[in-house]
């Protein structure tokens, strides 16, 4: 990680913590502070949109498609999913692990929804790669879709585009589809069915 974001992201938790200490103190801390501070605390809260997330939290099973290219048929792969909780409801992780072409694969993903952007935010780590995509998103039919977007880098560093749409089907199905534009024009690259276990 870059020094200089570290030393950035300490100071701002050091300011933030005394800013704390100072306001149970009581007398010390100026109007201004008192109010930014209780604007930051305000933006720290769950809501209805975090509550959606939550639906997702447990064991799936999923079954999937990976296209590699247009007009080609599909691999196809099977594995599962954990979804769990993450500091008191504020975000879900997922841990999801599968063989894809006889080979094992795993991904962490996060998602959240930031207050202040008024956006959710995901991202996904995987084993058979290095870097970190990340998407930002809106719910496009209420309780039912959600639709992401982002870039990630390809081979040669060539940008890749990535959208991805989760469709609820009742509470205990979810199918994700997942889409990339390298400059050829956008195309379907995956659609994981994920069946809650019971």
């Amino acid at each position: 990680m870059n020094r200089a974001i570290v030393i950035v992201s300490m100071v701002a938790l050091g300011a933030l913590a005394l800013g704390r200490a100072r306001a149970q103190e009581g007398p010390g801390l100026s109007k201004d502070a008192e109010a930014e501070l209780k604007a930051w605390m305000e933006l720290g809260k769950t809501g209805p949109e975090h509550a959606q997330l939550l639906r997702a939290v447990g064991s799936w099973t999923v079954e999937g498609k990976i296209w590699m290219e247009k007009g080609n048929a599909p691999l196809t792969t099977s594995g599962k999913a954990v979804f769990t909780s993450v500091f008191d409801g504020r975000y879900v992780r997922q841990e999801y692990e599968c063989s894809m072409a006889g080979m094992p694969y795993g991904g962490i993903g996060y998602v959240g929804f930031d207050n202040a952007s008024r956006r959710y935010q995901q991202t996904w780590l995987e084993s058979n790669g290095t870097g970190i995509l990340v998407l930002t998103g809106a719910e496009t039919a209420p309780g039912k879709e959600w639709t992401f977007s982002g870039t990630r880098s390809g081979p040669g560093g060539k940008p890749c585009k990535q959208r991805v749409v989760v469709k609820y089907v009742g509470d205990d199905k979810q199918v994700i589809e997942g889409y990339a534009d390298d400059g050829r024009g956008e195309m379907q690259c995956m659609e994981l069915v994920y069946t809650r276990s019971k």
